[in-house]
C-alpha cells in the first residue's frame, strides 16, 4: 500500500482511511507492507510493516536522501518531496509475496505504477478527491498528469463517492467497468453529543481552504448571531485561509462571537463534537466528508452542502446547496431553537453513520482486490 499519511501525522481523511483500512484488513488475516514518505512516529498496526525513505536512519518528520531525489527544483520543495517519494518506490528493493499494489490518491502513483508493472501485479488506485475539486476548477497540470496515470495504470478504481466516481469518468475518462465505489466510515464515539445543554454551539472541524466554504459558515453565522444572542461559532482547524477567514469574521461584526482553535488532536476534537450543538460543513466541493460523518457519530446534528459524498449515505441530516447562506443560516438558527429537533436528528444521524463500519469496508476493499487480480490474470 501506497500512502502519503498515517496517523498520528496526517491533515485529512486520507491518514484516517488508511489507518482503519488497513487495521481492518490485517484482522481479515492479510499483511501489509505501507510505504510512505514520512519516519515516523507511527500509530503501530499489528501486520502492518513500514518503510520509508531513509529508514536506516530512522527520526522524526520527512527524509529524502538526494540519492532518491529525481526532479525539481530548488525553489520547489514539495515537487521534490513527491519526486524524491516516487522514485524512491521505484527504486525499492525487498518486496515480496506482493498480491496487490494499492495506492491512495496521486501522491506515489509513478512509483506505485512502477512497482506493479516490476512485480507483475494489479494496481488498485483510491481516489478521495481529484485536483479539479481542490483547485475548484483550476487544477495543476503537473498534478492532474500524476492522476490520470493512475486512473489509467490501475485495473480497479475505488472513489469515495458516487458523484466522485461520475467525475473520474466524465473528466478523467475513466472506463466506467472498472470503477467501484466504497464510501469511509468512522468508529462509534466514546462521548456522545449533550444535545439537552443549554450551551449553543455551532462548530466545523477541517481544513481551511477556499474549497471548504468556511466563508459560508461565517457569513451564515452573521445572519444567526443578532437573533441567538448566546450562540458561539468554532472553527477548529488550520489552512491557507486562515488569516482572510479572521479578516472575514471581523468585517462581519462577529469577530467577538467566533472561535479560531487551530489544529486539534483526536482526542480535542471528540471533546469538541461532544460540546457542540451543530456541525457544519459548508463545503463546495467534498469527495466524501470524513468529519461530517463523525459529527453524525458522536449524535451532532449535522448540516452539509449536496455536494459533499456524506450526503449519498444518508437521510438524517440537512442538505443545502454549498451557495445558499441564508439555508445555512435558517438551519442553523432552526437546529439552535428546538433541542426536540436537535435530538431527533442526532438519533438518526448517530444510527445512519454507524449502520456499517469499516469492517464492512475492508471486505467490500478484499473484494475489488479480488476483481482485479482476476480481472488482470485474464489480460495478462
Amino acid at each position: 500500500m501506497v500512502g502519503w499519511e498515517w496517523p498520528p501525522s496526517h491533515t485529512g481523511g486520507l491518514g484516517v482511511h488508511c489507518f482503519e483500512i488497513c487495521k481492518e484488513l490485517t484482522r481479515l488475516g492479510h499483511q501489509i507492507t505501507f510505504l510512505t514518505p514520512f519516519a515516523g512516529p507511527f500509530t503501530p498496526v499489528d501486520g502492518v510493516t513500514f518503510r520509508f525513505p531513509g529508514e536506516s536512519r530512522p527520526g522524526p518528520g520527512p527524509q529524502y536522501p538526494t540519492a532518491y531525489w529525481s526532479g525539481g527544483t530548488a525553489d520547489s520543495p514539495f515537487s521534490d518531496a513527491i519526486d524524491g517519494y516516487n522514485h524512491w518506490i521505484r527504486t525499492l528493493d525487498g518486496i515480496d509475496g506482493v498480491d496487490v499494489v494499492h495506492v491512495h490518491d496521486w501522491f506515489g502513483t509513478i512509483g506505485a505504477s512502477a512497482v506493479a508493472t516490476k512485480l507483475r501485479r494489479p494496481l488498485v488506485m483510491t481516489v478521495h478527491s481529484t485536483e479539479y475539486d481542490r483547485s475548484l476548477g483550476h487544477p495543476w497540470q503537473h498534478i492532474l498528469d500524476k492522476e490520470l496515470i493512475g486512473i489509467r495504470a490501475a485495473t480497479r478504481v475505488i472513489a469515495v463517492s458516487a458523484h466522485l466516481r461520475q467525475q473520474l469518468i466524465d473528466r478523467y475518462s475513466a472506463d466506467p467497468k472498472k470503477v467501484r465505489v466504497i464510501y469511509n466510515a468512522v468508529r462509534p464515539s466514546d462521548r456522545l453529543a449533550s444535545i439537552g445543554s443549554e450551551k449553543r454551539v455551532v462548530l466545523y472541524v477541517g481544513r481551511l481552504a477556499v474549497m471548504k466554504g468556511v466563508d459560508t459558515f461565517l457569513r451564515a453565522a452573521a445572519r444567526v448571531a443578532p437573533i441567538i444572542p448566546d450562540a458561539l461559532f468554532v472553527i477548529a482547524g488550520e489552512g491557507p485561509e486562515y488569516g482572510r477567514l479572521v479578516e472575514l469574521s471581523a468585517a462581519l461584526g462577529i469577530g467577538d462571537r467566533v472561535m479560531f482553535l487551530g489544529k486539534v488532536s483526536d482526542e480535542e476534537r471528540e471533546i469538541l463534537l461532544s460540546g457542540s450543538s451543530v456541525f457544519v460543513l459548508p463545503s463546495v466541493v467534498e469527495p466524501f466528508g470524513i468529519a461530517a460523518l463523525e459529527a453524525m457519530a458522536a449524535g451532532l446534528p449535522t448540516i452539509v452542502s449536496k455536494t459533499s459524498g456524506v450526503a449519498e449515505i444518508s437521510s438524517g441530516i440537512f442538505r443545502v446547496d454549498f451557495w445558499d447562506v441564508e439555508e445555512f443560516a435558517s438551519r442553523m438558527a432552526e437546529l439552535l431553537e428546538y433541542p426536540t429537533l436537535r435530538r431527533t436528528m442526532g438519533e438518526q444521524g448517530r444510527w445512519e453513520a454507524l449502520r456499517e463500519g469499516w469492517p464492512e469496508r475492508a471486505r467490500e476493499t478484499v473484494a475489488i482486490y479480488e476483481e482485479a487480480i482476476e480481472a488482470y490474470g485474464s489480460r495478462a
